[in-house]
């Protein structure tokens, strides 16, 4: 079917309109460990909870760039929507956790996973040993911590006034049913 002169002006003005509109600016967050290795929070608190499983005789988790990425971005969800949440001081929370798993489980084939999240308001040298010591204290989180999993993502952000938010993703892989655990639900 051919277009019209006025159908066709339209789309001229859409397409006009559209370059014309502005985007608005990006907002600059600080970034995962996969992208600044040896100077984040999030590599702090992957080596110091594989020096603490060590401490326990449990295996070393290897570093998974994906399930970093899935971290980082519930990192950034947790300090953007800080206050609003019900759990443990208002600062963190695990929604959203079924669809990072289901995420994690189609891009990465991971079977089960699990997470713990905290937020501290400890200076950034100090913020991974803090991140340990809260979920230290919460038995599924130290559970976590210590079960024996494979893979682990580890996001952080430092938000202006120096909160650290703290995601950590545990994975195993495999195809067959996924298996999830949360704060909430154990298997």
């Amino acid at each position: 079917m051919k277009a019209t002169p006025l159908q066709s002006a339209l789309a001229l003005a859409c397409v006009v309109l559209a370059s014309c509109a502005t985007q608005p600016e990006a907002q600059k967050i600080p970034v995962s460990s996969s992208i600044h290795p040896k100077s984040s929070v999030s590599t702090r608190i992957f080596d110091d909870v594989n020096g603490y499983r060590a401490s326990k005789g449990a295996k070393k988790l290897q570093r998974h760039a994906g399930l970093d990425r899935l971290a980082q971005e519930h990192c950034e969800y947790l300090r953007q929507h800080r206050g609003t949440f019900s759990l443990n001081g208002r600062n963190v929370s695990h929604i959203g956790f079924d669809g990072r798993a289901l995420l994690a489980r189609e891009r990465y084939q991971m079977a089960s996973l699990s997470e713990n999240v905290a937020a501290s308001t400890h200076p950034q040298g100090g913020a991974s040993q803090a991140m340990i010591d809260l979920w230290k204290g919460s038995k599924d989180h130290h559970k976590n911590m210590l079960d024996e999993w494979q893979f682990t993502g580890v996001g952080a952000v430092v938000d202006s006034d120096g909160t650290v938010f703290s995601t950590q993703i545990f994975a195993n892989p495999g195809t067959s049913g996924m298996l999830t655990r949360t704060r909430f639900n154990s298997f």
